[in-house]
Parts: structure tokens; C-alpha cells; sequence
């Protein structure tokens, strides 16, 4: 009788303190459909504050025509971006501010300066801009900006909207459950999936036809790039909350290797690109103005 009643008050014991930890939010043991669950949920993004980096390393060999004249700065090219600021997906509203290094090609764009940096902000239907470059260096200037998507129907034409990033996600051809880590404080699901670099380029044409520039496409360049970037690596890395399944890292990785760059036979190209983002402040009030 003793055995029972402690095996019983061991078993409440561990009830009551499994009821008291916090619990993570419920994701499908598939990773693949834990990853368009998660997609799903990154509608709930109103407001976040984000750092990205992008960075780009490209080689080539063997170009020709117009373009041999460039291979001096392309046979190793480096360029890097960082960006940060707060985006109001909401409103459509953003502050981000950045800097660009384009290399050996940086003092040619910048006139001497080491690195391109910038401001960005929109509000409403103005966006102002200011950089550290040409005629109106460190000034502020001001033009429209496209209206603000209201119609729900039409939000995955809004390239801030969750669901027109995420939409790519939910085409991956496979995905993997990685080992849980945290970014930041936020305890997190970590997952890597595949995607097919057709369907991101399909995924492209459908943009450009929703935002009534059909006839911009033309089908055989589309069905030439597929070509091309059929044995393309495409890769994406994602972190959401448990708590809340929300995206607190991406990470997206690219990698290309042509062995007969188009319309220059025996010319080569390496492209490798890898962008970081990472969210913060998620849902949280922010406050966007336009600059004095």
C-alpha cells in the first residue's frame, strides 16, 4: 500500500510541475508540414524589428563580348549588406537604415567613401530616402510610394506581407528537423528545408503578372533560366518560437555553379548568396515618422 501511495504522489507531483512549465505551441512531426504550419503563422506579424545581412561571393572565368572587360572585377567579387530597422507589415510602413560593400567596385559607385550607407523610410504613401553619395548627399529626399494594400484579397502582392514571403516556404520540396536552439532568449524549432528553384522562379512570374506586368514575361527566358538553375541549391533555415511558432531567424542560402554561362561558350560562374535575418521586437508598438 505504501509502494502505491508514493508511486501515486510521484505521479501528481509530476503532473502538477509538467502543468506549471510553459508549452510550446504544437507542430506536425512531418517536418514538412511543420514548416507550412509555421508559414501559416507568420501572418500574425504585425510589427518586428530586423537585422539582416546578405552577402554574395561570385567567380567567373571566360567571359566575353561586352563583359570581358569586367571579368577584372568579377573573377572574385564580394559584395555584403547589412540592414536594420523596424517594418510595420500592418501599415506597410518601415525605418531601416544600411550600408553596402560592393568591394573594389565601392569607391567607383561611392566616389572614394568605403561603403554606400543609407536610409530608408516609408509612411504612408511617401518614401524618403537618403544616402552618402552624389549630388544630394545626406539630404533627404521624398517620392511616392505604391498604395498601401488593404484589400485582404490582394495582401500577397505586398512584398512586406508575411504571406508572400512565406508562400515560398510552403512550396519546399523537403525539409529536416534540426536540433533545438535558442536566438536570443526565445527557445526555438529549427528546421532546414529545400526548395525548388522552378517553383521560386514560377512563384516570380506569378508576381509579375499580378502586379499587371504580364506582359513584361517572356516564356522562353523563364523556361531558359529553369534550364539553368535546375541543379541550383536552394536552401532555407528557420527558427520559430515554441511558444508562439513565430520566425525569430532565417537563414537562406543560394549556390549556382554554371559550367557554360548563357550566350558565352566555355565562360564559367560560382554565385554563392546567403542571407541572415533576424526578428526581434515582434508585435511590439513601433513608431515610424517621416524625417524633419
Amino acid at each position: 500500500m505504501k509502494t502505491r501511495l508514493t508511486l501515486a504522489v510521484l505521479l501528481l507531483l509530476t503532473l502538477l510541475v509538467t502543468a506549471c512549465q510553459p508549452q510550446g505551441a504544437p507542430v506536425p512531426q512531418d517536418p514538412l508540414e511543420a514548416v507550412k504550419t509555421i508559414a501559416d503563422k507568420q501572418n500574425e506579424v504585425k510589427t518586428q524589428h530586423i537585422d539582416l545581412n546578405m552577402a554574395l561571393n561570385l567567380k567567373v572565368d571566360g567571359l566575353t563580348g561586352d563583359m570581358a572587360q569586367a571579368e577584372a572585377f568579377l573573377k572574385n567579387f564580394k559584395a555584403n549588406l547589412n540592414v536594420s530597422g523596424d517594418v510595420d507589415t500592418a501599415k506597410e510602413d518601415f525605418a531601416l537604415k544600411g550600408d553596402l560593400d560592393l568591394g573594389p567596385l565601392t569607391a567607383l559607385v561611392t566616389q572614394g567613401e568605403d561603403k554606400l550607407s543609407f536610409e530608408a523610410v516609408k509612411v504612408g504613401e511617401k518614401i524618403y530616402g537618403k544616402t552618402n553619395v552624389g549630388d544630394t548627399a545626406g539630404e533627404w529626399t521624398e517620392q511616392d510610394a505604391p498604395k498601401a494594400t488593404t484589400d485582404p484579397n490582394k495582401q500577397s502582392e505586398n512584398p512586406l506581407s508575411p504571406e508572400m514571403i512565406m508562400s515560398l516556404l510552403k512550396q519546399s520540396s523537403k525539409a529536416e528537423k534540426l536540433a533545438d536552439e535558442k536566438i536570443g532568449d526565445v527557445d526555438t524549432y529549427h528546421y532546414k528545408v529545400t526548395l525548388n528553384p522552378e517553383a521560386l522562379i514560377d512563384s516570380i512570374v506569378d508576381l509579375a503578372k499580378s502586379s499587371g506586368a504580364e506582359g513584361t514575361v517572356d516564356q522562353a527566358q523563364v523556361d531558359q533560366a529553369k534550364q539553368y538553375l535546375k541543379d541550383a541549391v536552394l536552401e532555407v533555415e528557420l527558427w520559430a518560437g515554441k511558444q508562439d511558432l513565430l520566425i525569430r531567424q532565417t537563414k537562406v542560402h543560394f549556390n549556382l555553379n554554371l559550367k557554360d554561362v548563357p550566350e558565352m561558350e566555355g565562360a564559367t560562374a560560382l554565385i554563392d548568396f546567403a542571407l541572415t535575418n533576424t526578428a526581434t521586437k515582434i508585435n511590439e508598438p513601433v513608431t515610424i515618422t517621416a524625417p524633419k
